[in-house]
């Protein structure tokens, strides 16, 4: 439950965002932005805290405290937005998450803020199995800059609230705060769970392409992103940060923005995983047979769409599939959504199976799989 905006709330609000674009955009100088910001920000929280329940000398309830909390949240800014593209900090180097300053984020109206979210706090003493609640503290914590604060009240929401994807990719993204914006670590196991929870959640799908463009793996941030931009109105925040960041990757790529479709469709189509020779067929291969390693579609032609070749002796061996191992130009990973992964071990050298090969086959799985575990554990009759 929220308040309800009055006309002249909900103007001084898009006020704010207003002056934020702009000042985004380059049109107004840092000064003048801060100025503006500040001035609007006072009359807005003027104006909250005389409110009909506070002139009245009624204490609010935990829905009317959380409700302004919550709107003070939406306009500070909460949750840690890039402050800037990919690019901006160097491909490779850690992507900042986060536009929140060393001191507190709003020098003005911060008092006010602090009262708010000590009641809320107080608030949740008697009501300690609040979820939502919990949940408000936390990113109201974190957005003063809190870090101390939010993280045991993001624990807290979590044992209420175990399967709110939201709330997981919060809590890794104040983690990754903490941990000096990295995401390695207990951040990116929290944005896994978030995305297992749910895989079409935005912050958490702004987290994972995050860490896979600090990693260079840009196809990958590519996948992770672009559902964010397809799946979000033009004007959110989240959704112009991946946008941003989609440049960033298609530029790292080589792939022009208009060419973007077929290409990162294609730098996509990949698949990966082990492959291994069960030791009770160590003895029947040598070190120098030739191993063939390759996908072919699920369902239809039995054509490789790609093939990689090397020796027992790299077994286990990691491997990674992708176009450029295409045969024909007309069969390819790309065209494909699920395949059957084999890998044979040829005595004669030969791609066709002979008897006496030794082969693993896998059960069908999705384009784009890159943990697949292959063992090489039946002898072809």
């Amino acid at each position: 439950m929220t308040t309800a905006l009055t006309p002249e709330l909900q103007q001084l609000r898009q006020q704010i965002e207003q002056i934020d674009q702009v000042h985004a955009q380059g049109l107004v100088s840092d000064a003048l932005h801060q100025e503006t910001r500040q001035r609007l920000e006072r009359e807005l929280v003027e104006r909250l805290l005389a409110a009909p329940a506070a002139r009245s000398g009624v204490r609010p309830g935990l829905p009317v405290w959380g409700g302004i909390v919550a709107f003070m949240v939406a306009v500070g800014g909460a949750g840690y937005w890039w402050a800037g593209s990919p690019a901006a900090v160097g491909a490779g180097a850690p992507v900042p998450m986060a536009a929140a300053p060393a001191s507190a984020p709003h020098a003005l109206g911060n008092e006010q803020m602090l009262a708010m979210v000590e009641t809320l706090a107080e608030r949740l003493k008697a009501k300690p199995d609040d979820a939502e609640g919990w949940g408000m503290l936390a990113r109201s914590y974190a957005t003063l800059g809190r870090a101390a604060e939010a993280l045991p009240a993001y624990e807290r929401a979590l044992k209420l609230a175990p399967k709110d994807a939201q709330l997981m990719a919060d809590y890794a993204d104040a983690l990754a705060l903490q941990q000096g914006r990295q995401l390695t670590g207990a951040p990116m196991d929290w944005v896994r769970k978030a995305l297992a929870a749910d895989p079409k959640q935005p912050k958490a799908l702004l987290l994972a392409g995050t860490e896979a463009f600090n990693r260079k793996d840009f196809a990958q941030a590519i996948k992770f992103w672009e559902p964010v931009v397809q799946g979000g109105p033009p004007d959110n925040a989240l959704v112009q940060q991946a946008r941003a960041g989609l440049e960033d990757a298609r530029q790292a790529l080589g792939v022009a923005p208009a060419a973007a479709g077929n290409e990162v469709l294609a730098s996509l189509a990949r698949l990966g995983g082990t492959v291994r020779l069960a030791p009770a067929l160590a003895a029947q291969a040598k070190p120098e047979d030739t191993v063939f390693i390759f996908a072919r579609p699920a369902q239809g032609a039995r054509m490789p769409l790609a093939l990689l070749q090397r020796r027992v002796k790299d077994l286990p061996l990691r491997f990674e599939l992708d176009d450029s191992m295409a045969m024909s130009p007309q069969a390819r990973l790309s065209g494909a959504r699920e395949v059957i992964v084999s890998a044979r071990i040829s005595r004669s050298g030969q791609a066709q199976p002979q008897p006496g090969d030794l082969e693993g086959v896998s059960a069908p799985v999705a384009v784009g799989s890159m943990d697949l575990q292959l063992e090489i554990a039946s002898v072809v009759k």
